[in-house]
């Protein structure tokens, strides 16, 4: 099938686009990594379903701008568009990520915090007796 110069130039940035969103999406999932610390097995099997997941999002792009045609150009603009956000914006939007969850998280955190200072606190003002064993409770 030939495509005309334009559908071509529609199709490369249509490309460049998903490289950009392909991005974003494996900078989300990196934030992830940091956040949680999978172990060696567990990173494998997320690694896995990210490429997975980027591959059928790629080619359903391409399905549907392209009819399903592999091109070249169309893989360069994947490419470049990753390139470009990874250039641009990638390690501050993982490290704006990381800062969102940590502040979200002492946020939901504070109020469980200050149960538990106040329970300690409660706990420490209350007087505990002490008994002494008698040695006759020992002999009974």
């Amino acid at each position: 099938m030939t495509l005309s110069t334009s559908n071509q130039a529609y199709i490369f940035l249509a490309t460049v686009y998903v490289g950009l969103l392909l991005g974003l999406i494996y900078d989300i999932y990196r934030a992830f990594r940091m956040i949680t610390k999978p172990g060696r097995l567990l990173l494998a099997v997320f690694d896995l379903l990210f490429w997975i997941l980027a591959a059928l999002f790629s080619f359903t792009m391409l399905f549907k701008v392209n009819g399903g045609e592999i091109r070249l150009y169309a893989f360069i603009g994947l490419a470049l568009g990753w390139g470009l956000y990874t250039l641009a914006v990638g390690s501050i939007v993982v490290k704006f990520l990381v800062k969102v969850y940590e502040i979200v998280s002492n946020i939901i955190l504070w109020p469980i915090r200050m149960i538990g200072r106040g329970i300690k606190w409660l706990a420490k003002k209350i007087p505990v007796k002490k008994f002494k064993k008698s040695e006759e409770s020992n002999n009974v």
